[in-house]
């Protein structure tokens, strides 16, 4: 995508919150630019107010719109009829003000794209293989994180953005039953586990309008959230049928373990640490590893557990079939007192709509 401004020292923070749908390049208004490729969208963040700036903008989305079915995004300036009037002389597909909240943006960005992809099928990528993408590059990088933690090095914060930004990629790209079944094709229990519960939350989080920033928190969060299975033998966490009572008193320490992990390391966000540490607690005080409940667990916990536990569910395994969706509802709401029902309201219309 293609943003044009006249207004360079915000470019950067807006260009920062689109392109977690894709790559975007930022022109300042009479910038010499070579066209490469076409553009699966253009957004224009210019005021438009005199005639010879008009006119200007026009011979820039021309030369940067060469197929008029590109949409073409204005972050109007000003309000009124005359606005308006300026938006449609310069072939606007949708118009904003520019003070519009992050999320709003985005999420109108990535209407556009998508409504674009669907019109012209022939020449769109299939969303199978933009999402497949995203999942293996997320994945690379997951794998790279556990590496680095099973030999006692830092994990790289730049390495864990990265990740959070292919996670948001492809959940803004694709839809959730496509990432489903590009994850479960992998054999790894807690790899596939991990990517899953980070496409949840991550759409979850981006349903809930979330800021640009907690969205990143939570996808960073999810792909963390299991690294104390680590250091839990292997042959319990894949054990096919019922663990012992001591072998879920193993399992039950890994919040605990990968939370040291991260302290121990340190440089990252307290809300992450929070929801490694807490995401299986319940509201009702019956969850582990500090039995707390109520107002002490926090809303990104809140809603990273019901992520994680519906996960769980429908994850295929090499010994079950992946529940269906309706079935794994009919759990969660049966948890009366240890999820927010809210949330899950919430989470539940997100999946099925």
């Amino acid at each position: 995508m293609i943003l044009i401004t006249d207004r360079l020292s915000t470019a950067c923070a807006l260009k920062e919150t689109i392109q977690v749908v894709e790559p975007c390049t930022v022109v300042a208004l009479g910038q010499a630019y070579e066209v490469g490729s076409e553009h699966t969208i253009v957004i224009c963040d210019i005021d438009p107010g005199t005639p010879d700036v008009l006119s200007l903008t026009k011979a820039v989305l021309a030369r940067c719109r060469p197929c008029s079915t590109i949409p073409v995004l204005h972050l109007a300036r000003r309000g009124g009829e005359a606005a308006l009037g300026q938006a449609r002389s310069l072939g606007a597909t949708a118009v904003m003000p520019h003070d519009a909240s992050p999320t709003q943006i985005l999420f109108t960005v990535k209407r556009l794209v998508e409504a674009r992809r669907s019109a012209v099928p022939r020449t769109a990528a299939p969303a199978i293989a933009v999402v497949a993408d995203n999942v293996r590059k997320a994945g690379s990088i997951y794998n790279g994180v556990l590496g680095s933690l099973r030999s006692g090095e830092p994990v790289s914060v730049d390495t864990l953005e990265r990740g959070s930004t292919a996670v948001l990629a492809a959940v803004g790209g694709g839809r959730l039953a496509t990432w489903l079944d590009v994850v479960r094709s992998y054999d790894d229990i807690t790899y596939q586990h991990c990517l899953l519960v980070a496409c949840f939350a991550a759409s979850f989080s981006m349903s809930l309008g979330l800021s640009v920033g907690g969205q990143r928190l939570v996808a960073k969060a999810a792909l963390l959230h299991d690294i104390g299975k680590l250091h839990i033998d292997r042959d319990i966490l894949n054990k096919p049928g019922k663990l012992t009572a001591a072998e879920m008193d193993v399992v039950r320490r890994h919040p605990a373990i990968g939370h040291r992990m991260l302290v121990n390391q340190g440089g990252f966000d307290p809300q992450v640490l929070d929801m490694v540490l807490h995401h299986h607690e319940f509201l009702d005080g019956s969850g582990y590893p500090d039995g707390i409940g109520g107002d002490a667990i926090a809303p990104l916990v809140r809603l990273l557990t019901i992520c994680d536990i519906y996960a769980a569910l429908v994850e295929r395994r090499s010994y079950k079939a992946p529940m269906s969706s309706r079935d794994a509802f009919a759990i969660l709401h049966g948890m009366a007192g240890k999820l927010d029902r809210g949330l899950l309201r919430s989470f539940e219309a997100m999946v099925e709509g």
